[in-house]
Parts: structure tokens; C-alpha cells; sequence
């Protein structure tokens, strides 16, 4: 069985438990589709660039619990209002929350 690893787990093990140190660049990828869609130029940049950092330097939030990450990309699971959830992962990723 396979074990579940979320962006938070990944930015846990990246601190404590020595596990991957970074994303992959398909991680990063769709996770700047889905978090960056509709953001300005500006946005988009700080975005990238926050997505390039090491994961040990990522603060962690609970939404982070439901991005999914696994060797073919990175998803995201809804709760209720996706432009709501994903302004909020953007904020979070960019250190704004």
C-alpha cells in the first residue's frame, strides 16, 4: 500500500524527518496552474519563485493537508469554494496569511 504524502507532510519531512527537499518541477507546475489562475504577471512571479525554495523554509498551514502529491504532479482536493480555497493556498504559499 501507498503511503498518502501531502504538501504538508512533505514540508514536515523536509524539516525533521529528512525526507525530499524540494518539489518536482511537474509539482511545481501544477501547483502554479491551479494556484496561479487568473494572477496578475506580478503575482505570478512571487509565485514561481516561492515554489522554487527548498521546503524546509515553507511554513505550514492546514491547507496544505489537501494538496496531494505523489510522482505524477500534484492536486489539489476542494472543500467548498474553489476561488475562495485557492486565493487562500496562494496567500499561504506566498507568506501573506
Amino acid at each position: 500500500m501507498r503511503n498518502h504524502l501531502n504538501l504538508d507532510i512533505a514540508i514536515h519531512n523536509a524539516k525533521f524527518g529528512g525526507g525530499v527537499s524540494a518539489l518536482t518541477e511537474k509539482q511545481k507546475a501544477d501547483i502554479f496552474n491551479f494556484v496561479g489562475k487568473g494572477c496578475r504577471s506580478n503575482t505570478k512571479e512571487k509565485l514561481s519563485r516561492r515554489l522554487d525554495l527548498p521546503l524546509s523554509l515553507w511554513n505550514s498551514y492546514g491547507i496544505y493537508h489537501r494538496v496531494n502529491l505523489d510522482g505524477d504532479g500534484a492536486n489539489y482536493v476542494c472543500g467548498q469554494s474553489w476561488p475562495d480555497e485557492m486565493r487562500t493556498l496562494r496567500e499561504c504559499i506566498l507568506g501573506k496569511a
